[in-house]
């Protein structure tokens, strides 16, 4: 076991277990826990840390107490999982626990087992007068429990009887008591993938470095060391270029949408402007500087505030692994062209987590992916308002192929169309709890076998609101769930009735209020 070595060392040198307990965790923290923080989770009387046995990976692997060594196993992400009651996930296996057997008895053992969103794997946190919480079990009432002071003990459930071996503190394993817990992401990219990787954390405990220029920013972000980069509060990173001429094709508005008007669309490959609908072959020379900044794998790149900000850059993740990209603002990257950059781009990558994001004055996708696994997009805001398109209103907002993400708490305002569009026999996407507000064309829409399941979610004045135009995707959407308002309500665009995802397993999750979610969305979505 990883922790061994700490014992041995603590014997060797005739010091204390407690004082090498917690090397990396707040002690005896008493403050709230916070939805998505991870916790070392430790015995008031006896000071040691609940511990997968072996660090084993394997479901029904029993939990123990051991002296805190800042072991993988000996951490766990705290999840809300409703009515005040969470779920606890093992950092290094990603199970959670759970009663063996579902046992309502005094004496079951606790274990690690594949979410089931059942009852034992349910804990309400009882503040403890005398310090810590009593951590009960929802099914059985019966609280978390060590029978003594020593190591190796195994945790059971028992009928509380107010001992500190039934009370527990939560300390947040980067070191600061309190609501400064680390988030960690949830959906796809919590869960184990075909990578090696049990979930996304990023640069992890990587002492950060702060940002303001756009070469620092590029350097960091490519080094092939893990990072945490951070930007400032109030800083804008501005990562445009020289103004040089690109070659564009004129492309005509729809009359019905802005007659006169035209967009200007790069070209891409041996595309002619015949094939993207210019009435000739004619070019236009346009302004461009945009740049592209390449992202390694095991980054994380946060904004310190809501006014942080990168200007006029693509982040582009090809073949990463491990990146977590939050809180900040990325905008005006040739707002005024049609295929002159995304806001990010991920590709043939796996474990990104992209959360808490605003996006605004994009010339393509404001987040495109292709090939990629374990992706969960969350609490981000699509900003499509743009004088310089048809209509006003952003046309190609997302578009994914063959890809496995979760995307909720996400909020497009008055984009157009892709929102996402869906495409490919691998895409597996799961979207809840997210809020469109005023699309003109579609919000998502799917085709090419893939496969999508939608609940939970709020469309207000949104044309098609799930739609496969060629009947060659499969949507399960939970119509009841979703609220439909505007032209929501008598569009008739809402395919259902598919089964999907039975070959994939969902993360544990829980729908919020629906009709709560533009006024959640509106003032929660995009850096904060």
């Amino acid at each position: 076991m990883t922790v061994f070595p700490v014992s041995a060392l603590a014997a060797a040198l005739a010091i204390p277990l407690s004082l090498l307990a917690n090397p990396a965790s707040a002690a005896n923290c008493n403050a709230a826990v916070v939805n998505g923080g991870v916790y070392s989770i430790v015995n008031a009387a006896s000071g040691r840390a609940l511990d997968v046995v072996a660090g084993s990976t394997q479901g029904a692997a029993e939990v123990q107490q051991w002296g805190y060594g800042a072991s993988a196993n000996q951490q766990f992400t705290l999840r809300d999982a409703g009515n005040g009651y969470w779920t606890m996930q093992a950092k290094h296996s990603g199970l959670l626990l759970d009663v063996l057997n579902l046992s309502v008895n005094d004496g079951a053992r606790i274990i690690q087992w594949n979410a089931s969103g059942a009852q034992n794997q349910q804990w309400l946190l009882k503040k403890s007068t005398g310090g810590g919480y009593n951590v009960v079990a929802r099914h059985s009432s019966k609280s978390l429990t060590v029978a003594d002071n020593n190591s190796g003990t195994r945790a059971y459930q028992a009928t509380d009887s107010g001992s500190g071996l039934q009370r527990w503190y939560f300390n947040p394993t980067n070191g600061s008591c309190g609501a400064t817990a680390q988030p960690a992401p949830d959906g796809f990219a919590a869960q184990p993938g075909a990578d090696g990787l049990k979930s996304t954390t990023g640069g992890g405990n990587t002492a950060p470095v702060t940002v303001t220029s756009c070469s620092a920013l590029s350097s960091a972000l490519q080094s092939t060391a893990a990072a945490v980069i951070q930007i400032p509060a109030g800083a804008t990173i501005d990562c445009r270029t020289a103004v040089r001429s690109e070659s564009t094709c004129a492309v005509a508005c729809p009359a019905y949408q802005d007659p006169g008007k035209s967009t200007y669309r790069i070209p891409v490959g041996a595309q002619s402007c015949k094939e993207l609908g210019s009435a000739s072959e004619t070019r236009f020379m346009r302004p461009s500087d945009a740049s592209t900044i390449r992202v390694g794998s095991n980054k994380t790149l946060v904004g310190l505030n809501k006014d942080a900000r990168i200007v006029g850059a693509t982040l582009n993740l090809s073949g990463a692994q491990n990146v977590i990209i939050r809180n900040l603002v990325i905008e005006n990257i040739n707002p005024g062209l049609v295929e002159g950059g995304d806001g990010i781009t991920i590709s043939k990558s796996s474990h990104v987590w992209v959360d808490h994001v605003r996006f605004n004055l994009i010339s393509d996708g404001h987040i495109d992916i292709q090939d990629s696994k374990n992706v969960t997009l969350s609490w981000n805001r699509f900003d499509g308002t743009n004088p310089a398109v048809c209509g006003n209103q952003h046309h190609y907002t997302n578009a994914f192929s063959n890809s496995q993400v979760t995307l909720h708490h996400n909020f497009w305002n008055k984009t157009s169309g892709r929102n996402p569009k869906l495409d490919g026999a691998a895409s597996r996407t799961h979207l809840y709890n997210n809020y469109w507000l005023d699309v003109p064309y579609f919000a998502i829409g799917a085709g090419g076998g893939a496969q999508v399941k939608v609940e939970g979610n709020f469309f207000a004045n949104t044309a098609r609101p799930h739609w496969t135009s060629n009947n060659d995707a499969f949507i399960d959407a939970n119509i009841a769930s979703n609220r439909y308002t505007g032209k929501s309500a008598s569009d008739p665009d809402k395919d259902s009735g598919a089964k999907v995802f039975g070959d994939t397993t969902l993360f544990p999750y829980k729908l919020d209020d629906v009709d709560k979610l533009p006024a959640a969305l509106s003032g929660g979505s995009g850096a904060r």
